[in-house]
């Protein structure tokens, strides 16, 4: 059973500082704010920050996922969980002081998943006193217990992945899709730790970059439908129109970021709230309708 109650956060390694700032803003309707180093904070809840936006100093950067930051609920599930990835021959690395301060979290270690990723485990964040200003997303984003969202990331490897996921983190599995793209099966994997359906989906197959896409949730259609009119009067191309997924039931679009990824912006995701009960299917296509050009 994983410790891992919820995706708390990403890093994204970036020098585009001035269009994230707008995109995070203008378009996802959340706020932003700078560090003395030029890093963006970017805040939807009561947390300090959901992404973190660092420059790449001196140098071009990634435009890409750098880390993931996932939160446990003690010091002690913390330290069981630091054993239990380093008895499966992970090596484990521990926050130093200056680590804890930006990620703002009281303990943290990381390790690198079977792909090089960085995976940050932490305990206790930072919580707002001052309430989060969304004028754009009426009832807020759809965070607490669930964690901000998903991510979409490839795993050239799956079953290595599947395995380092499932049997050292403890990630439960939710379930598979199946589709043939130009007369090739790709396939992919979904998992989830708490009753959001999937925290992580893992595309089996090689991509330029890490992360494909990562997903916020809001209220109703109708803040998704107002999104998609930002975006088209910000001049935001569209990854993919709107559709509904087979598996987590999501109403959604994607738009492309300021970086090499998308956004799924989307309501009325499934959740899982017995996983005793939870029927594992495996599904022939990533849409029921919509998503395509």
């Amino acid at each position: 059973m994983s410790q891992i109650q919820q995706l708390s956060y990403l890093v994204i390694e970036s020098n585009k500082a001035d269009e994230w700032t707008s995109y995070a803003a203008d378009f996802l309707g959340m706020q932003v704010a700078k560090d003395a180093d030029g890093s963006l904070r970017v805040r939807m809840d009561s947390r300090p920050f959901r992404f973190l936006i660092k420059k790449a100093a001196g140098r071009e950067a990634s435009e890409d996922l750098s880390a993931i930051g996932l939160e446990v609920a003690s010091a002690e599930a913390l330290a069981s969980l630091r054993s239990q990835v380093a008895a499966a021959g992970v090596a484990v690395h521990d926050g130093t002081p200056q680590e804890l301060a930006d990620r703002k979290v009281q303990a943290m270690f990381w390790l690198s998943d079977p792909h090089g990723l960085r995976i940050e485990i932490t305990y206790n964040p930072l919580e707002c006193s001052n309430d989060v200003n969304l004028p754009s997303i009426p009832g807020g984003f759809l965070t607490g217990e669930l964690g901000f969202g998903h991510i979409a990331i490839g795993a050239p490897d799956l079953p290595k992945c599947e395995a380092f996921y499932k049997d050292v983190l403890g990630f439960k599995l939710s379930d598979y899709i199946v589709q043939e793209i130009q007369g090739f099966p790709i396939n992919f994997t979904f998992f989830h730790v708490n009753p959001r359906h999937h925290t992580l989906a893992l595309a089996g197959l090689p991509t330029p970059y890490r992360l494909n896409h990562f997903m916020v949730e809001v209220q109703s259609i109708d803040v998704v439908g107002e999104a998609m009119e930002r975006a088209k009067r910000a001049g935001i191309s569209f990854y993919m129109n709107l559709g509904r997924h087979p598996n987590d039931r999501m109403l959604s679009f994607y738009a492309f970021s300021p970086s090499n990824f998308a956004v799924e912006f989307g309501t009325g995701g499934l959740q899982i709230q017995d996983d005793e009960t939870w029927p594992i299917k495996t599904y022939d296509a990533i849409s029921v309708w919509g998503h395509k050009d």
